[in-house]
């Protein structure tokens, strides 16, 4: 990282994480108080969300905006973090058991959330614009659920694309778009380090990703093992996704469940942090 020339700027490379993406507000926040240009950004899921938030709205604002969204009503009460005061920095074997929970609801159930549910939450946070609005070049990241396909969305409705890369599988249903079902980038360009580097370069690329989780007594039983065995394997794409970055960027944010948004201070926080470290190491 050392010698990495931002007197131009740099490209953005936001990724996915649910809650842990609220890191990518504290590191934005730090980048506008250094005077650092981010020329572009590339987004999958939250880190789509946040990417747009802070381009239309600059970072303390838009963490002004999370703040209320915490309090509108639309947070889905989750019965499992309910009373958990450590925000997810429990046993390993909680934190599996609610990822467990979150399975066999969508199982029973269907999906938590429906189309339009989907999309009052992400309206909450963005106005009906088009991504060609945006004020810098921006790169939504999804996937197509037919075929597995990386799917860049770089024009049309913000609010749209943004909900189509945060349609996690088990949580809400895929989007339409023009014909194809798009859900989650997550699930083959979690940090979307490609996407940006088409947009330019330098690429910094900002990773909140869950850690792999430990193997631990148990661990050979068939449900733990397979879950296990598929984070490994996503561990080992993103591993390769970020070679390709000029920087990556990791806030300490890993130990946090994806659902928890009374943590938002502290993955800013950590977000900052990291900020921080990265600039003083240039």
């Amino acid at each position: 990282m050392r010698g990495l020339d931002l007197s131009r700027g740099a490209v953005l490379a936001l990724g996915g994480g649910g809650v842990r993406g609220l890191a990518h507000l504290g590191f934005l926040a730090e980048l506008e108080t250094a005077g650092v240009d981010v020329r572009a950004i590339a987004g999958t899921s939250s880190g789509a969300l946040m990417g747009a938030l802070w381009l239309l709205n600059g970072a303390a604002p838009a963490i002004q905006k999370v703040r209320a969204f915490i309090v509108s009503g639309l947070v889905e009460d989750v019965p499992d973090l309910q009373g958990t005061a450590n925000h997810g920095k429990g046993p390993s074997l909680w934190r599996h058991l609610r990822h467990v929970g979150t399975l066999v609801r969508a199982v029973v159930a269907g999906p938590a959330l429906s189309r339009e549910q989907l999309l009052e939450r992400v309206g909450f946070f963005l106005p009906e614009i088009s991504i060609e609005a945006l004020p810098r070049p921006f790169v939504v990241v999804a996937t197509d659920s037919v075929t597995g396909e990386e799917v860049r969305l770089t024009r049309g409705s913000l609010r749209l694309a943004v909900a189509a890369s945060s349609a996690m599988p088990g949580l809400a249903p895929p989007i339409t778009w023009a014909g194809r079902p798009i859900q989650d980038g997550g699930a083959v360009a979690e940090i979307p380090v490609r996407a940006a580097r088409d947009l330019g370069s330098p690429v910094v690329a900002v990773e909140v990703s869950e850690a792999t989780p430990a193997l631990a007594r148990g661990g050979e039983r068939v449900p733990t093992a397979l879950l296990r065995a598929a984070a490994m394997g996503w561990a080992e794409l993103r591993r390769r996704m970020l070679a390709e970055a000029d920087s990556v960027v990791a806030p300490v944010v890993n130990h946090l469940h994806w659902a928890d948004y009374r943590a938002l201070d502290e993955a800013v926080d950590a977000g900052r942090a990291a900020a921080r470290r990265f600039l003083a190491d240039l």
